[in-house]
């Protein structure tokens, strides 16, 4: 009688163990942007109802690279989802600032259920230093910002503290999203360097390829923080670690 009880329960336990597994594995919220945004701090909204389970071992992520050059729109690609690679990690890159082109980008690996849920861009885009008036120098760029190719460049005055032109498209691939994006504009950043020579944001992988040359990539590491001495980047790591503690 014990023997049967015992097969019993083993066999209630057997049927059992596949629920008790799914119940383990992640949820995370499930989206994908691409586009033009003239305000993206006020209209951005990165809210979703679409989720999906993970495999096991997997994190959840948010990832979104913004570009913006003097005057035009700003450029959000945005992923969230399951990863099977990565560590817990917030990472936030400012790889080229202000004034002229600006580049900024930021990922958040995290392991607890719809975790990746970051609403908006409040803490990521600084409207009021990246849009700052700055004077104009003497040097006119060719500027324009687009998803595909530019149709027209009209040739704009460059704010102070920049010192050449840019041109380069960016080829931005993985996190479910595939997208190409041309940039022209004023920078005091060198050569074909948008990006700063590092193109794997998350699960995205940009390539940067400019009119007489393309760059070799330098990969961020899982976990590595890169972040630029400026006094509103420094704000924004505090808030960020605060919320990776929390969860």
């Amino acid at each position: 009688m014990g023997a049967c009880h015992f097969q019993v329960l083993l066999f209630l336990f057997l049927l059992g163990a596949p629920t008790l597994i799914l119940a383990q594995n992640l949820r995370c919220q499930k989206s994908t942007f691409v586009g033009l945004e003239a305000d993206p701090v006020e209209t951005f909204n990165w809210t979703t109802d679409k989720a999906e389970t993970c495999d096991n071992g997997a994190l959840c992520q948010e990832t979104v690279l913004m570009v913006k050059a003097a005057g035009t729109k700003t450029a959000i690609l945005a992923t969230k989802g399951c990863s099977s690679d990565g560590a817990p990690a917030i990472t936030f890159i400012q790889h080229t600032p202000a004034p002229g082109l600006v580049a900024v980008s930021y990922s958040n690996y995290c392991e607890d259920s719809f975790c990746n849920n970051k609403e908006d861009l409040h803490e990521l885009w600084r409207t009021e230093e990246i849009d700052a008036t700055r004077g104009s120098t003497d040097l006119r760029c060719p500027t324009c910002l687009a998803l595909g190719s530019c149709l027209n460049a009209p040739s704009l005055s460059c704010p102070n503290d920049t010192n050449q032109c840019y041109q380069g498209k960016l080829q931005v691939t993985g996190g479910d999203l595939s997208a190409p994006l041309e940039i022209k504009g004023c920078t005091s950043a060198d050569g074909c360097r948008l990006m700063s020579g590092i193109f794997t944001i998350g699960p995205l992988w940009v390539k940067e390829t400019c009119p007489l040359r393309s760059v070799s990539p330098r990969k961020v590491e899982s976990g590595a923080t890169w972040l630029h001495t400026s006094v509103w980047r420094l704000e924004l790591l505090l808030p960020l670690s605060l919320q990776a503690l929390v969860h």
